[in-house]
């Protein structure tokens, strides 16, 4: 396992342990460090055992963690507040909303972007860079293998894990920040069991770095709101998780539409997305699970628009339709495996 960045990293055991703990309990195996580790971390490491036992009996177990412990420094000392930052919705509203608390913008290459993608992590830092040059931050670049850890280990990384993994950078990165921003990937009405939960997160902090989930008081539309009104957002803005024809954006997933529907809605206009959205890209939207969620913020935000598009927002009513259909069967599938799995 690595963690590398363009700064001096912590090279002590703490920052192992949320990353670690978590697939120890996926693998249902005591975790033994040899090292000594931060003594708040371990003391809340049994906490966060607890919520992910809560949320997934079936695939996490509570396990022993065993280490010397040792006192870092405290939490408020004269280093900053970094925020994770893709570049997309969730962290761009964040690095600007809490603008004035921030000093540092993480970003993080082996997460949503693979290790052996330097093309597209290359234009994604470029775009994390002049944003950061441009919101007054310094930006810190991290490459990590950790999700390679995850995968291996069958921590499922967006229902599960996440959170764990950028807890463990953040402790990396203890020499520079006392506190790192998670955003928020759901408004607080619509929070569930999720990787990152404000729940969750700040049970992965130690006494040198803590942990607080950001921005659960808006929804995705209402974030996307406000940065339609940012020019450095507008000009930077990164959602894609497809990258068809190595496309920053390429303008036709799922994550590419949604977007640039709220952009519609609130009449944005995004540099790195096509500036138009059309009934037929709608209709070939495959939507499950949390997609549909945002589908149907964006048919809530379209019906309040100042200018109404009725043929878009028919569109999107049948792919809402389309996708609750999905999640029932879907949902009906995974409970009756979970039953045979059980027996």
């Amino acid at each position: 396992m690595r963690v590398d960045a363009n700064v001096d990293v912590d090279q002590s055991a703490t920052p192992w342990l949320p990353a670690l703990s978590a697939v120890a309990m996926r693998l249902h195996s005591d975790l033994i460090f040899s090292d000594p580790v931060d003594a708040l971390a371990l003391s809340n490491v049994s906490r966060a055992q607890r919520v992910l036992r809560e949320w997934y009996p079936r695939r996490y177990s509570s396990v022993r963690v065993e280490a010397d412990e040792v006192s870092g420094p405290p939490a408020g000392s004269q280093r900053g507040v970094g925020c994770f930052f893709s570049g997309g919705v969730d962290s761009f509203h964040s690095a600007i909303a809490a603008d004035e608390r921030i000093t540092h913008l993480i970003f993080v290459h082996g997460f949503d972007i693979k290790l052996s993608d330097g093309e597209l992590a290359a234009q994604a830092e470029a775009g994390a860079r002049s944003a950061a040059d441009a919101l007054g931050k310094t930006l810190v670049v991290v490459k990590t293998n950790l999700r390679d850890l995850s995968d291996k280990a069958r921590c499922l990384w967006g229902t599960d894990y996440h959170g764990a993994a950028l807890a463990s950078v953040a402790h990396t990165l203890s020499d520079h920040i006392h506190t790192a921003l998670i955003p928020s990937s759901f408004q607080e009405a619509d929070l569930h069991p999720w990787g990152t939960h404000p729940e969750l997160d700040p049970l992965w902090s130690s006494s040198a770095v803590r942990l607080e989930h950001y921005g659960t008081s808006l929804t995705r539309t209402e974030k996307i709101a406000l940065l339609a009104r940012n020019e450095i957002a507008m000009d930077n803005l990164r959602v894609c998780w497809k990258n068809r024809d190595g496309k920053f954006n390429c303008g036709r997933c799922e994550k590419c539409v949604r977007t640039m529907i709220s952009l519609r809605a609130v009449d944005g206009e995004c540099r790195t997305l096509p500036h138009s959205v059309t009934p037929e890209a709608v209709n070939r939207m495959s939507l499950r699970g949390t997609g549909t969620l945002f589908a149907q913020e964006n048919l809530n935000a379209l019906r309040a628009a100042r200018v109404r598009d009725r043929e878009l927002e028919t569109a999107l009513e049948r792919a809402i339709r389309r996708g609750r259909t999905r999640d029932k069967i879907f949902g009906g599938v995974a409970r009756r495996w979970l039953g045979m799995a059980k027996n």
